[in-house]
C-alpha cells in the first residue's frame, strides 16, 4: 500500500491489514497536514486533523458499510458511538454500502425500505447529513448573514431589553408596550415582504416569517436563476447579455410559423360537432355579470403580469375600476376593439430539472396581463357550453368531468390485455411517444381551419384568433400553443377505414387506438408491419400539418408476449423507437403491477421522506407541522391511491413517517409519540387533529371511481371497464371475478362503502325497487322497510300519483307505520316527474365527495371512538377560537396529557423526579401546573377578568372543559392563552432559570392578546349587496318570493308578489304546503311558485327575485341539483323554456320585505290567497314603500 500511496502523491498515510483476500482499509495524507490517529476497526479509520492557518482542529473518518446484512446493526451501532466520542466538527466519507432511498438505484432487485430507514435514522442520529445538501444550507446561511436588513429591528430590541431590565412604573410599562407594537408592526411588514416572495400560504396557516419563509422565498431565486446556457453547438454562456441573446433566438425559432401547410389529411376526419343553436348560445353579446364572473373565478394572488397588478387588486377594489374595466373588455369581446399593449406578455422560464443549463430543459410560462385573462376566461367560460362534445373521449385533460386518472385505468387495462395475450399469431402493442414542446409548435392557422370544420361561427374563431395572435411576448416573437384533435381526427379515419384496429379489453368492449392527457401520447395497435407503417404515416401527416414534433428517439414500444422476435425487430425499425422490456410508468404511475405490490409503490415511501429530509424540522413550528404534513405530505401519495388500492403495510408505513416528524423535536430528535396515529386522524371536533387515516382515505378515493361508473356511463373508462367487468348490471351489483386486473380490485374494493352511503332520488319511482334499494332519507336503514308487506318487486312509482304528482297518502299510510309512512310523505316530488336517480346523502348537495366518503368511512369504523357531548363543545370552541396555532395546539396537547410534565415523565420511566419544578410542593400534574401550584395561583389571581373553578371534585380534563364552556368566548381566548403562557413559564424556569411575577404573567397574558387582536384587524371589502327594493327594466316584471316555516308543524308559506317597472303590484299570492322539511325547502317551494305565477301572467321577460343566496345560485346552474331541494329546482328548469328571458338575482332580507310580510302573516293566520293589483291588508304599507322609491 506504501507504494500505491506514494504514487498516488502522498506521504503519509494508516492502513488496517486486510483479512485474508476480504477487506483492509487505507487513509493517505500529505505532509502540509497534522493528522493524529483516534481510533481504527476492519469498518474506519478515525483521525484528528489540524490544518496551516485554521485555528479549529476537525474531525475525519473513512467509513465502509458492510455490504452483508448481519453486520448492518453492529456496523450503525459503531457510527453512533463515534458520534458521541467528540465535539469536534466532522466529516464522515465512504462506502456505506447502502442508500437513502430506493430511486438511487437503478435496476436488480428493489432495496428493502427497512433498511433504507435504518439508515437515514442512523444518521439523523449521528447528525450528519449528505454533503449536497449541507452546501446548499450554508449557502442559505452565508446570504442570510450578509443582508443587512434589521437596523431598526435591533435598535427596537435593544430599546425593549433596557425597558424590560429597568424599573417598572407606568411611564415605563407604556414604553414598554409602545416598543413592542412598533416591533411587532416592523416583524408584520417584514411577513409581508417575505409572503410576496415565498407565495405560499402559510402564513395564514401556520408559520408566520419563519426560516421557513426565508428558504422558501430564498430556494426558488437560486432554483430560477440561469447562471450558464449551454448551446446546441455545446457551446457555454455566462455572460448576462449572452444568456438573454441565446434565450431570445432560440424562442424565435421555437415559436415561428412554419409557413403554408396542408393541413388537408389532418381535418378530413373532422366532423361538424357544433349546431346552429350553439353558435347561437356562443355568439350571444356578453354583458357585464360575465366579466365578473370570470374575474371572480381567478386566484387572487396568482403570478401578475408586466404591469405588476394580480387579480387580488381588481378583486378588492373592484367597486373603483369596475366600470372602466367592464367597458374595455366588453369593447373587446363584442365590438371588436383591440388590446393594445394590454397583451403585452412576459415569458418566464422554469426549470424542468435541478440545474438546468439546456433551454429545452425549461418550461416557458406566459405572465399575461389581468386584463387579457378576464376577457380570455370570459370566453373559455361561454365555451364550456360546449367543451365536451368538442374534445374527443381520449383526450382527459382541460374538460370538466373527466379526469387524469381515466387515462391511468384504462392505459393499466389495455395494457393488462396485452400482457395477458400469450396465445395466437397476431401480437398487440402499446407505443408511448415523446411529444417535443408540444404546446409551443401549433401552427394558429391549423386551429382556426380545425375550429371551422368543427363548426364553430368565424365570428367566434375571429376573436379567439386575435386574442391569442395579438400577444407581444417580451422574447419578440409571437405565440402558438398545443393541439391533439387532428391526431385524433387522422387515427378516427384511419380506424373507419380498417387501416388500424386499437385493442379491445375485452370482445365486447369498444376498441381504444390511442390515449391523450395534455401532451402524453400513447398508442395501441396490432404488432404487424401493416399497422406499423400506418402508425408511422399518420404521426408524419400530423407533424406535417400541424407543427409538432414526436421525439422517436425518447418513445417506447412494448408488445404482447406472443408477439415474435422477428416482428419486435421490425416494428421498432419503422417506428424508430426502443422495446421496452416492460411497460414504462405512464403519468407517473406503474403500468404493470405484480405480486410485489409494496415495491411497486416505494418511491412514494422515498418522495415523502425526501420531502420531509429537504426541510430541517427546526423550521417548523408545531402548526406549520400540521400545515406541512396535511398540504403536501399526505398530499403526494393521493395521485396513485386514486387509481389502485396501496397495500396495508404501506399505509401504515406511511402514517408511521408523518407520525414520526409530528412528534420529533424541533432539532430532529426523537420525540415521544404521546398516542397512536388513529387519534389523530379523528376531526377537530372530536379531539383529534384531521390528519388522514390513509387506507380509508385510499378507499375513499378509489370510491369516487365507482361513482364516476355510476354518473357517467357513456365515458370511455366506464364503457371499457363495464364490458369487461360487468356487461349486464351496474356497478353496485358487480362481481369481482376471475383473473382480473389490478385496478379493477382496487376500484371494487370501495363498492361496499358507494352502498352504504347512497341513496335514490325520486323522480318516476319506475326504477326504485320499494324493499330492495335505498329511498328514504331519514331511516336508520333506508334499504329496509320494517312494516311494508307487499311483493318485494314493487316500485316506488305505485306510491305516487302520477296525474297529480303527490303521494297516495292512503295507500302509504295504510301500507307502513307511522312513523315510515310520516318520512316518506315528507320526500319531495317534482311537478314533472324525471328519471330516478342516486344521490350521496350524507351531503347537502347530494353529489358524491370524497371528503363526505372518508367521514362515513370513519364513522363506520367500529375501532373508532365517541367522546362526550361537552368535550366535542369545548373541541369545537377552542379550533374556532381567534388565536395563533401554536397556542390552540398546545392547549390540544394539555386537554389529552400530551405535555411532558415530570409526572408523565416519570410514569415513563424517564425521570425519577415527579416534584413540580417551580414550587416544589406537589406533584407536577396537569391541576397541580395550571391551577394549583403557587405561582399559577398568583397569576390568576391578578388575571381579574376571568374567575377560576377550584373544585376538587373534578379531574383536570373536567375543570378545562368546564372553564371553556362556562366563559364567554373573550374569556375562553383569554384563558387559553394563560394556560400557554404557563407552560412557556415552567419551561422557563427549567431551561433558563427566568422567573416572573404574577402581575408580570398577567399583564403579559393581557398585552398579548390585545397584541393578536391588533394584528388580526383587517379592513374588508364588502361586496356590494341590494339593500332595498328596485325597479326592473321598462318591459319586465319582477316577482319577489320568500318562505315561511313552522319547524313544530312541518307547514310552509309561500309569499309572491309581481310588480312591473313603474313599482305597481300586478299580482300576489301565498299559499300554504304540508310536510315540509326544513326552511330552506320553503324558500325552494316560494321560488318555484314565483316562476309558476311569472307563467300563468305570460310574461315574456322577468327577474325572479329572492333573499335566499343558495336557492338562486341552484336556480342559475344549468346542471341537474341533486339536493333535497332538487325536485322544485327541476321544476323550475322545465319552466324556464316558457320565458323569452328569465333571470335569477339575489337581494337582502331589507329589500324583500314585502314578499316577507306576505310570506309570514300567511302561516300566521293559516291563509291562502291570490290578488290581482293589490296585496292583502297587512301588507299594504310595506307596497307602499317600495312603490315609492324612485326609478332607477
Amino acid at each position: 500500500m506504501g507504494t500505491v500511496r506514494r504514487r498516488c502523491g502522498f506521504d503519509f498515510g494508516i492502513e488496517v491489514e486486510a483479512e485474508g483476500s476480504k477487506g483492509g482499509l487505507c487513509l493517505a495524507w500529505k505532509k502540509d497536514l497534522d493528522v493524529k490517529l483516534k481510533s481504527f476497526s476492519k469498518w474506519h479509520i478515525d483521525v484528528l486533523i489540524k490544518e496551516e492557518n485554521v485555528e479549529e482542529d476537525w474531525r475525519f473518518t473513512g467509513f465502509y458499510g458492510s455490504p452483508y446484512s448481519k453486520d448492518k446493526i453492529s456496523v450503525w451501532d459503531l457510527l453512533k458511538r463515534l458520534a458521541q466520542e467528540s465535539d469536534y466538527s466532522w466529516l464522515v466519507e465512504g462506502d456505506f454500502n447502502e442508500i437513502l432511498y430506493s430511486f438511487e438505484k437503478c435496476g436488480g432487485i428493489p432495496r428493502d425500505s427497512k433498511r433504507m430507514e435504518v439508515f437515514r435514522e442512523t444518521l439523523v442520529d449521528c447528525q450528519l447529513y449528505d454533503i449536497g445538501k449541507l452546501k446548499l444550507r450554508l449557502q442559505d446561511w452565508s446570504r442570510t448573514t450578509r443582508r443587512n436588513k434589521e437596523g431598526l429591528k435591533k435598535k427596537l430590541m435593544k430599546e425593549l431589553e433596557v425597558l424590560t431590565g429597568g424599573i417598572r412604573d407606568d411611564d415605563t410599562m407604556a414604553k414598554l408596550l409602545d416598543t413592542k407594537i412598533h416591533l411587532n408592526m416592523e416583524i408584520d411588514k417584514d411577513e409581508v415582504y417575505w409572503e410576496q416572495r415565498a407565495r405560499q400560504d402559510w402564513l395564514k396557516l401556520g408559520d408566520k416569517n419563519t426560516t421557513f419563509f426565508h428558504r422558501c422565498a430564498l430556494t426558488r431565486k437560486r432554483a430560477n436563476t440561469i447562471s450558464k446556457l449551454v448551446t446546441e453547438e455545446g457551446k457555454e454562456i455566462e455572460e448576462e447579455l449572452g444568456i438573454l441573446n441565446e434565450t431570445s433566438s432560440f424562442f424565435q425559432s421555437l415559436f415561428k410559423t412554419k409557413g403554408e401547410v396542408d393541413s388537408g389529411k389532418a381535418l378530413a376526419g373532422i366532423e361538424r360537432i357544433i349546431r346552429r343553436e350553439d353558435n347561437v348560445i356562443l355568439l350571444t353579446p356578453y354583458r357585464a355579470e360575465d366579466i365578473e364572473i370570470a374575474l371572480k373565478g381567478m386566484g387572487p394572488t396568482k403570478a401578475p403580469g408586466p404591469d405588476g397588478f394580480p387579480a387580488l387588486f381588481f378583486q378588492r377594489y373592484w367597486h373603483i375600476v369596475g366600470d372602466d374595466v367592464i367597458k374595455f373588455c366588453l369593447g373587446i369581446l363584442n365590438e371588436n376593439q383591440i388590446f393594445g399593449d394590454l397583451n403585452y406578455t412576459d415569458i418566464v422560464l422554469i426549470p424542468k430539472v435541478p440545474k438546468p443549463s439546456h433551454l429545452v430543459n425549461f418550461r416557458p410560462i406566459s405572465l399575461c396581463s389581468v386584463i387579457y385573462k378576464i376577457v380570455a376566461k370570459t370566453i373559455a367560460n361561454r365555451l364550456q357550453e360546449v367543451i365536451d362534445k368538442s374534445i374527443n373521449k381520449v383526450q382527459s385533460a382541460f374538460v370538466p368531468g373527466r379526469l387524469i386518472t381515466d387515462n391511468v385505468l384504462l392505459a393499466y387495462e389495455i395494457l393488462h390485455t396485452i400482457k395477458q395475450k400469450r396465445v395466437g399469431k397476431k401480437g398487440l402493442m402499446a407505443v408511448k411517444l415523446d411529444m417535443s414542446k408540444v404546446y409551443d409548435r401549433v401552427e394558429w392557422k391549423f386551429i382556426e381551419e380545425m375550429m371551422i370544420k368543427m363548426g364553430f361561427a368565424s365570428e367566434l374563431v375571429a376573436l379567439i384568433s386575435r386574442c391569442v395572435t395579438s400577444a407581444k411576448y417580451s422574447v419578440n416573437i409571437n405565440g402558438r400553443r398545443g393541439e391533439f384533435e387532428g391526431f385524433s381526427s387522422l387515427m378516427r379515419m384511419a380506424r373507419r377505414n380498417g387501416l388500424i384496429k386499437g385493442i379491445k379489453a375485452c370482445r365486447q368492449g369498444p376498441a381504444v387506438s390511442h390515449l391523450l392527457f395534455a401532451d402524453d401520447c400513447i398508442i395501441f395497435g396490432e404488432a404487424s408491419h401493416i399497422g406499423a407503417k400506418e402508425m408511422k404515416g399518420i404521426l408524419q401527416d400530423y407533424e406535417d400539418c400541424s407543427g409538432q414534433c414526436v421525439n422517436f428517439s425518447k418513445s417506447t414500444v412494448f408488445f404482447s408476449p406472443n408477439t415474435t422476435e422477428a416482428v419486435k425487430d421490425e416494428v421498432s425499425r419503422i417506428l424508430g423507437v426502443r422495446v421496452a422490456t416492460n411497460p414504462e410508468r405512464y403519468l407517473g404511475l406503474p403500468n404493470m403491477i405484480g405480486r410485489r405490490k409494496k415495491e411497486s409503490f416505494q418511491n412514494l415511501l422515498d418522495k415523502i421522506s425526501k420531502r420531509i429530509d429537504g426541510w430541517s424540522t427546526r423550521m417548523l413550528s408545531q402548526g406549520g407541522k400540521e400545515v406541512f404534513i396535511k398540504s403536501v405530505l399526505q398530499a403526494i401519495p393521493t395521485f396513485a391511491m386514486s387509481c389502485f388500492l396501496l397495500p396495508n403495510s404501506l399505509c401504515q408505513k406511511m402514517e408511521g413517517i408523518f407520525a414520526k416528524f409530528w412528534w420529533q423535536k424541533g432539532n430532529g430528535k426523537k420525540g415521544i409519540h404521546w398516542c397512536q396515529w388513529r387519534h389523530l386522524c379523528r376531526p377537530k371536533n372530536e379531539g383529534g387533529l384531521g390528519f388522514r387515516n390513509m387506507a380509508q382515505f385510499n378507499i375513499a378515493l378509489l370510491a369516487k371511481q365507482g361513482w364516476r361508473f355510476l354518473e357517467n356511463p357513456y365515458s370511455l373508462v366506464s364503457q371499457v371497464f363495464k364490458a369487461k367487468y360487468f356487461p349486464k348490471t351496474d356497478f353496485l351489483n358487480s362481481q369481482l371475478g376471475n383473473k382480473t386486473s389490478y385496478a379493477w380490485r382496487s376500484i371494487w374494493a370501495a363498492r361496499g362503502i358507494l352502498e352504504k352511503g347512497l341513496i335514490w332520488k325520486v323522480g318516476s319511482g319506475d326504477r326504485i325497487s320499494i324493499v330492495h334499494d335505498a329511498w328514504v332519507p331519514d331511516l336508520v336503514s333506508s334499504r329496509f322497510l320494517s312494516s311494508y308487506l307487499g311483493s318485494s318487486d314493487n316500485k316506488v312509482a305505485e306510491l305516487i300519483n302520477s296525474q297529480t304528482r303527490e303521494w297516495k297518502r292512503e295507500v302509504v299510510e295504510d301500507t307502513f307505520g307511522a312513523d315510515e309512512a310520516n318520512k316518506i310523505l315528507r320526500i319531495p316530488l317534482a311537478l314533472h316527474p324525471h328519471e330516478d336517480f342516486r344521490v350521496w346523502r350524507d351531503d347537502p348537495s347530494g353529489v358524491f365527495s370524497v371528503k363526505n366518503t372518508y367521514k362515513l368511512l370513519q364513522n363506520v369504523d367500529p375501532s373508532a371512538y365517541a367522546i362526550q357531548l361537552i368535550y366535542g363543545n369545548f373541541y369545537k370552541k377552542l379550533w374556532g377560537m381567534d388565536l395563533p396555532k401554536k397556542i390552540i395546539i398546545t392547549i390540544w396537547k394539555v386537554s389529552w396529557n400530551y405535555i411532558p410534565t415530570r409526572l408523565n415523565l416519570s410514569l415513563k420511566q424517564l425521570t425519577s423526579d415527579a416534584s413540580c419544578p417551580r414550587c416544589g410542593l406537589g406533584v407536577e400534574s396537569l391541576l397541580h401546573l395550571f391551577r394549583d401550584c403557587s405561582k399559577s395561583v398568583s397569576m390568576w389571581s391578578e388575571l381579574t377578568e376571568i374567575q377560576i373553578l377550584y373544585d376538587q371534585n373534578l379531574d383536570f380534563k373536567q375543570w378545562l372543559t368546564s372553564s371553556v364552556a362556562n366563559f364567554s368566548l373573550v374569556s375562553s381566548r383569554l384563558f387559553c392563552v394563560a394556560l400557554w403562557v404557563i407552560w412557556g413559564e415552567r419551561n422557563a424556569w427549567i431551561h433558563e432559570r427566568k422567573c416572573r411575577t404574577g402581575k408580570e404573567i398577567a399583564d403579559f397574558v393581557r398585552n398579548y392578546i390585545t397584541e393578536i387582536d391588533r394584528a388580526n384587524t383587517k379592513i374588508v371589502n364588502s361586496p356590494k349587496v341590494q339593500r332595498s327594493w328596485k325597479h326592473p327594466p321598462l318591459s319586465t316584471l319582477k316577482i319577489n318570493f320568500d318562505g315561511a316555516f313552522d319547524v313544530q308543524e312541518n307547514l310552509s308559506a309561500s309569499g309572491v308578489v309581481v310588480r312591473n317597472s313603474e313599482g305597481s303590484v300586478i299580482a300576489s299570492k301565498s299559499i300554504l304546503h304540508e310536510k315540509v322539511n326544513s326552511a330552506f325547502e320553503a324558500e325552494a317551494l316560494a321560488c318555484r311558485e314565483a316562476v309558476q305565477l311569472g307563467m300563468d301572467l305570460q310574461t315574456e321577460e322577468v327577474i325572479i327575485e329572492g333573499d335566499s343566496l343558495t336557492v338562486v345560485k341552484k336556480c342559475r346552474n344549468v346542471l341537474m341539483d341533486r339536493s333535497l331541494i332538487g325536485s322544485y329546482i327541476f321544476d323550475i328548469q322545465q319552466m324556464r323554456s316558457g320565458f323569452k328571458r328569465i333571470r335569477f338575482e339575489f337581494i337582502s332580507r331589507s329589500g324583500n320585505n314585502l314578499a316577507h310580510t306576505i310570506a309570514t302573516m300567511s302561516l300566521k293566520n293559516r291563509e291562502e290567497f291570490y290578488l290581482e293589483m293589490g296585496v292583502s291588508i297587512y301588507a299594504e304599507e310595506k307596497a307602499r314603500d317600495d312603490s315609492e322609491r324612485e326609478p332607477d
